[in-house]
C-alpha cells in the first residue's frame, strides 16, 4: 500500500502543468480608469481580455476622457498581450497593438467666436508593459503604461482597472 502511495504521488508529479490554471479559451471582462498626457485629463472604460492561449491574448478595450479646456477624446485600442508568470498570483506582460482615436475641439462653449472647430480622427499604435495581480478567486487588477504613437497627438497612458474572467 505504502509503495502504491509513493508511486501515485511521484506520477502526479509528471503531470503538475496540467493542474495550474487554465486559461485558454476563456474570457474577462473589466472597467479601468487612466490619465494620458496629451490630453491632460482623466478617464474611463472598459476592457476585454480573450484568451487565445495559456499566455496570450487578445485585450480590446474603449476609453472615453473628461472634457479639457473644450478638447474632447475618446479612443479604443485593440492590444495583445503575453503573460509572463512572476509569482503565482502575479504577472508582467508586454503590450502591443493598433490604436483609434476621435479627437474634437469644439468653441461654442466659449464666450469668443475667434478659434475655429475641428475634430480630427488618427490611426496609431500601442507600446508598453503591463503588470496584473490575482485579487481573488476571478478577480483580478492591472495596471498598464503604454506610449501611444498617435500622428499630432502621441501620448503617454496610464490605466488601473479591475476585472473578472469567466
Amino acid at each position: 500500500m505504502k509503495r502504491i502511495f509513493i508511486l501515485a504521488f511521484f506520477s502526479s508529479l509528471l503531470f503538475i502543468q496540467k493542474i495550474q490554471a487554465q486559461f485558454e479559451g476563456t474570457f474577462g471582462l473589466g472597467v479601468h480608469a487612466g490619465y494620458g498626457a496629451e490630453i491632460n485629463n482623466l478617464g474611463g472604460g472598459i476592457h476585454l481580455h480573450f484568451y487565445r492561449t495559456n499566455n496570450f491574448r487578445f485585450a480590446p478595450s474603449f476609453t472615453y476622457f473628461l472634457e479639457n479646456k473644450k478638447e474632447n477624446m475618446w479612443m479604443t485600442d485593440l492590444d495583445a498581450h503575453y503573460i509572463l508568470p512572476v509569482s503565482y498570483s502575479a504577472s508582467l506582460y508586454p503590450i502591443a497593438g493598433l490604436h483609434y482615436s476621435h479627437w474634437k475641439y469644439d468653441t461654442s462653449k466659449r464666450d469668443v467666436q475667434t478659434e475655429e472647430n475641428w475634430t480630427k480622427n488618427r490611426l496609431g499604435a500601442n507600446l508598453g508593459l503591463g503588470f496584473q495581480h490575482d485579487i481573488g478567486y476571478r478577480i483580478r487588477a492591472n495596471f498598464e503604461l503604454k506610449y501611444q504613437f498617435i500622428k499630432d497627438f502621441s501620448q503617454v497612458f496610464f490605466s488601473a482597472g479591475i476585472g473578472f474572467w469567466f
